[in-house]
C-alpha cells in the first residue's frame, strides 16, 4: 500500500468561522502545485465551502485559497449531470454522494453521484489537471461550468474550450487573469449559458457569473486542463504536457510518495497516528504554491501583478510568513533544501518586483499580520548553508524592507521611522507590542545573514538593536507591555486582555515571544528560577481571556479554552515553541510529558483533526517536528531543542544520507532524558551535526532506576 492511499484528506475540514478544526480544504494537489482541486459541498457558507459530514456535491472546484479568511481567487466549479435542470442555481444542479466510497486522497478526488449515477474523478499535474466522468446510465454526460465574476468562454472547435476567469478575493492586478484550455476526448454537441444562449465557434461570450453548460453524446468523458497566469497560450503549453488519465494518475502519485518517503516510520503498534503523521507532512507540502511557469524555451517566468505584466523568475504564493517561518521552512531545510533554494528565488522576485520583501501573499501581498517574518526563513536558510549565492541580494532587499516605509502600509514595516528611532513601536500603531517583538527578531535574522556575510560591522549594529524590546518588559507586572510616544507603559492593563496591543494572543503568551534573545528574557524576568515559575503559572492558570478589544470571542481565544492547557495556546503559533522552553528552565523534563499530552489528546485522524487553524503547514510541521523529537525555537539559529520522539524507529532520508531516529522511552514521566548523536550525548542538536550523523538516539531513566 502507498503512502498516499492511508491519508484522507478531510482530516481537519470540519470547521465554522466561529471555532477551527483546522480550517483545512480536502485538496487533491502536488506539492507545491499551481492549482488545487477540491468537491464543493455548499455555496451558501462563503469560505466554508466544503462541510465533511454534508454529503452533498456541487461539483469539484478549482481552487486556490488558502484559508477561509483570505479568500479564493482564480475558481471555477465543474459540475457532471445528465437530463434537464428546472433552474440554473447550484442547489437545482447538486447529489447526494456515497461518502463511504468517496476517494479524498492528495493524488485523487472520486466522487460518485447519486443523483445522476456519475463518477468523477479528478488528479491533478503541476500546471492542469486530468478530469474523467463515467456516467453508470445510458444517459450521455453534460457539464454545468461556473465562475464567478467576470469570465470569457471561446470554443475553438468541438474538442476544446478556453476560458479566462477574472475572480479573485483581493489583488493589485487591474487585469488579474486566469487562462484554462480544456481538452475533451469526445466532441462537443452543444454549449452554451445554461437556459440561455447557444455558444458559437471561434466567438468569445462574456459572462457575469454565468452558469454554462457543455453537452456531450457519450456517457464517459475525459477532460484535460491547462492553466496559466500569463497566457493562453501559456495554458495550451501546459496542457500539451498532460497525459490521459491513468498516466496523469500514476505521476502525481509517484510525485508523492517520493516527497512523503523523506521520511519512513518503522512502527506497527500505532498506525492511526503514523497516518496521521503522513497526513501533517501532505499538508505541509501543499502550500506555498506555484505562480511561475516554464515557457517551451525553458524559460522561468511568473505574472507580476504590481506592473501587470511577466517577468522573469520564480514565485510562489498563498503563504503568510508570520505563520509558516516558525515550523514550516525549518522543516523544508531539513528534508527538501533543493525546494528551499527555488523558494528563496521566489523571495527575491518579490523584492525586485515591488521593492519589498513579501508577508502575506494572496496572490500579491495582503499586507497583514506583525512584521517582516520572512527574514526568519532568509535567516534559517543562511545559518543552514542554503541560498549561499542569493545572500549578498536578499541581504539587501532584507534592510531595504527594514529601512523603507510604505505609504500604503501594505507593504514592509508599519512606523518603521518611528521604531528605528524609539527601538519599539509606540501602541498608536495596532497591535505595538506583537510588532516591536518581531521586529526585533528580524534585526536579529539580518545581523545573523550580514555576519555570514563578513560584514561585522552591520551584523554587531543590528544584534545590538534586537535587544532594544526590552524596553517594553514591565518588571512590576512581569510581562511585555505597550508604551506611548513618550515612554509611558499604558496605565490599564490586564495579562488576560487579547488583542489591541497583541496579535492574537494576550500579553502572558506574547511576553515569550523574543526567540532570539531568551537569555535576555531569562534575566529580564529574574532568573531562571522566575522563568521555570512563569511557565509553570502559564501551564497552571484558567485558560481565562478578554475580548473587549476585539469586541468579540476570536476562534482562538475558543480553542485555547477548549484545549484547557491553561494559557498555552497551542492551536496559535505564538505559543508554538513555548512547550519547549522547559528545556530552558529547570524542569527541562516538562516538555517531553507536555509534548507527549499534546500530541496524544489535541491531534487526531479526524473530521477534527487540528486543536485550531492548520495555516499553511505550520501546525502540521509542529506536529512532525514533536513527533521527531527535536524543535527549532528559533529559525535563524540552526539549533533544535529536545522534545520526545513518537515512534519507535524513524528514517530521515536526506539528501546524502540516511539519519536514523531511535527510541526507547517507555513512558513519559521522566526525571533524566538522554540523548546521543551518534556516539556523542548532546542536550541540543545542531542542524549540521544532525544532517550529517547517522543515528540519534533518546533513552529515557525514570525516577526509580536513578535512585
Amino acid at each position: 500500500m502507498t503512502i498516499t492511499s492511508h491519508i484522507d484528506t478531510r482530516w481537519g475540514t470540519y470547521n465554522s468561522h466561529a471555532y477551527s478544526n483546522g480550517n483545512c480544504l480536502p485538496l487533491t494537489a502536488l506539492p507545491w502545485g499551481m492549482n488545487a482541486f477540491c468537491l464543493q459541498t455548499t455555496d451558501q457558507q462563503g469560505n466554508c465551502f466544503f462541510n465533511p459530514y454534508e454529503p452533498i456535491y456541487q461539483g469539484i472546484r478549482l481552487t486556490h485559497q488558502p484559508s477561509p479568511w483570505l479568500g479564493d481567487f482564480a475558481t471555477f466549479l465543474m459540475t457532471p449531470v445528465t437530463g434537464s435542470l428546472s433552474q440554473e442555481t447550484l442547489f437545482h444542479r447538486q447529489s447526494s454522494y456515497k461518502t463511504s466510497s468517496a476517494i479524498f486522497r492528495p493524488d485523487l478526488l472520486s466522487v460518485k453521484s447519486n443523483r445522476f449515477q456519475i463518477t468523477s474523478q479528478v488528479t491533478p499535474s503541476l500546471y492542469g489537471a486530468n478530469y474523467h466522468f463515467s456516467s453508470e446510465t445510458k444517459n450521455p454526460i453534460s457539464l454545468v461550468l461556473f465562475a464567478p465574476d467576470h469570465a470569457c468562454y471561446t470554443i475553438t472547435d468541438d474538442y476544446h474550450l478556453t476560458i479566462c476567469l477574472h475572480n479573485a478575493s483581493e489583488t493589485q492586478a487591474d487585469h488579474f487573469t486566469f487562462y484554462m484550455n480544456l481538452a475533451f476526448s469526445a466532441p462537443l454537441t452543444q454549449a452554451g449559458q445554461l437556459n440561455g444562449d447557444q455558444f458559437i465557434a471561434g466567438k468569445t461570450f462574456d459572462c457575469l457569473n454565468g452558469h454554462i453548460r457543455l453537452d456531450f453524446a457519450e456517457t464517459e468523458v475525459e477532460i484535460k486542463l491547462g492553466t496559466s497566469y500569463i497566457s493562453q497560450e501559456q495554458a495550451q503549453y501546459h496542457l500539451s504536457q498532460i497525459g490521459d488519465f491513468q498516466t496523469t494518475l500514476s505521476q502525481a502519485s509517484q510525485f508523492w510518495e517520493d516527497k512523503l518517503n523523506r521520511i519512513t516510520i518503522e512502527d506497527n503498534e500505532h498506525s492511526d497516528q503514523k497516518n496521521f503523521f503522513y497526513h501533517c507532512l501532505y499538508r505541509t507540502l501543499l502550500f506555498p504554491q506555484t505562480f511561475h511557469e516554464v515557457t517551451k524555451t525553458g524559460d522561468i517566468v511568473h505574472f507580476d501583478t504590481h506592473s501587470g505584466a511577466p517577468k522573469p523568475g520564480r514565485y510562489y504564493t498563498n503563504n503568510g510568513y508570520w505563520d509558516t517561518f516558525r515550523t514550516t521552512y525549518p522543516l523544508y531545510s531539513l528534508l527538501y533544501p533543493d525546494q528551499y533554494q527555488h523558494f528563496l528565488e521566489g523571495i527575491l522576485s518579490h523584492y525586485q518586483d515591488t521593492g519589498f520583501l513579501p508577508k502575506w501573499l494572496s496572490p500579491d501581498e495582503r499586507g497583514i499580520m506583525p512584521g517582516t517574518l520572512v527574514d526568519g526563513v532568509i535567516a534559517d536558510a543562511a545559518s543552514k548553508g542554503l541560498g549561499k549565492t542569493l545572500l549578498p541580494q536578499l541581504l539587501q532587499a532584507m534592510l531595504d524592507t527594514r529601512n523603507t516605509e510604505d505609504p500604503s502600509q501594505r507593504y514592509g514595516r508599519h512606523g518603521a521611522k518611528d521604531y528605528q528611532q524609539l527601538g519599539y513601536l509606540p501602541n498608536c500603531y495596532h497591535e505595538s507590542v506583537s510588532h516591536s517583538l518581531d521586529y526585533a527578531y528580524s534585526d536579529w535574522c539580518i545581523g545573523q545573514v550580514a555576519k555570514i556575510l563578513g560584514n561585522e560591522k552591520l551584523a554587531s549594529s543590528l544584534i545590538q538593536s534586537s535587544k532594544s524590546y526590552r524596553q517594553l518588559f514591565d518588571p512590576d507586572t512581569g510581562y511585555m507591555r505597550s508604551k506611548d510616544k513618550e515612554g509611558h507603559f499604558k496605565a490599564t492593563f490586564s495579562p488576560y486582555a487579547w488583542g489591541l496591543d497583541y496579535a492574537e494572543c494576550s500579553a502572558i503568551q506574547a511576553t515569550l515571544g523574543a526567540l532570539h534573545d531568551f537569555d535576555g528574557l531569562i534575566e529580564l524576568m529574574g532568573g531562571k528560577k522566575a522563568f521555570t515559575e512563569y511557565l509553570d503559572k502559564l501551564l497552571t492558570t484558567e485558560p481565562l481571556f478578554e475580548c473587549q478589544n476585539y469586541g468579540y470571542e476570536i476562534h482562538e481565544m475558543s480553542e485555547m479554552a477548549q484545549a484547557n492547557i491553561g494559557q498555552l495556546a497551542i492551536s496559535n503559533q505564538p505559543s508554538f515553541h513555548i512547550p519547549y522552553l522547559f528545556q530552558l528552565s529547570l524542569r527541562p523534563e516538562q516538555t517531553a510529558s507536555l509534548i507527549h499530552d499534546i500530541r496524544e489528546h489535541y491531534f487526531s485522524p479526524t473530521y477534527q483533526a487540528y486543536p485550531g487553524d492548520e495555516d499553511n503547514g505550520s501546525l502540521s510541521a509542529w506536529y512532525i517536528f514533536s513527533c521527531l523529537g527535536f524543535y527549532p525555537i528559533c529559525p535563524g539559529n540552526p539549533v533544535y531543542h529536545l522534545g520526545i520522539p513518537a515512534f519507535d524507529t524513524i528514517q530521515l532520508h536526506l539528501p546524502t544520507h540516511n539519519l536514523q531516529i531511535t527510541s526507547k522511552t517507555g513512558d513519559t514521566e521522566a526525571t533524566n532524558l538522554h540523548v546521543h548523536l551518534d556516539d556523542q550525548s548532546v542536550s541540543t542538536l545542531n542542524h549540521h551535526d544532525l544532517i550529517t550523523a547517522t543515528r540519534l538516539h533518546f533513552h529515557i531513566n525514570h525516577s526509580k532506576e536513578t535512585q
